[in-house]
């Protein structure tokens, strides 16, 4: 394809072409030419040279810290008791919530070919006071095995359905994981 095509109109093309034929003779211009595109290569290459820092990625700010299984536990248990005394009017239901683990975290890792071998490592960072740790983007919560509850109002079917199915919303699992009892009075 002609650069007359792409919209260069052929005066300004032969003025072009013409400048560029009395740089070529002007050996200091080539020679300054040259020496520009050896720096800038060179320049290049030592920059792939160097060890690349990357910012340290700055843990977010949140209004509350790391919660941890048994708090989690203590928090949850918290919640369903309030809402059994919603449902009910009971001022001392018991409820007890068990944890299939204690949540897991997913971490950055770097991945590098070399050899015909593929190395993985975690990718570390270093806080404020020196420590070091890996990299979170991911914090899951620990997942709800089951829940028991005892209330005296449980001896009422419609109120032991309503229990149920507010456990059920609460801590996203199924009926059958959700034990509701009638306690002694």
């Amino acid at each position: 394809m002609g650069l007359d095509k792409l919209g260069f109109k052929t005066p300004e093309l032969g003025k072009l072409k013409g400048w560029l034929q009395n740089a070529a003779k002007d050996r200091r211009l080539v020679r300054a030419a040259v020496i520009l595109g050896m720096a800038g290569i060179v320049l290049i290459w030592l920059s792939s040279l160097s060890p690349r820092e990357e910012p340290a990625a700055e843990a977010p700010e949140s209004s509350s810290p790391q919660v941890t299984g048994s708090q989690y536990r203590q928090e949850l248990e918290e919640d369903l008791c309030r809402i059994v005394r919603a449902v009910t009017g009971e001022q001392n239901p018991q409820v007890m919530i068990t944890l299939e683990d204690s949540g897991s975290g997913v971490y950055a890792a770097d991945s590098r070919e070399g050899g015909g071998q593929r190395e993985s490592s975690y990718v570390i960072i270093k806080d404020n006071g020196g420590s070091e740790h890996g990299l979170a983007l991911e914090q899951r919560q620990p997942r709800v095995q089951g829940a028991v509850i005892v209330s005296r109002a449980a001896g009422d079917p419609a109120v032991r359905e309503k229990l149920v199915n507010a456990a059920r919303a609460l801590l996203g699992v199924s009926a059958g994981r959700v034990c509701v009892v009638d306690g002694a009075e």
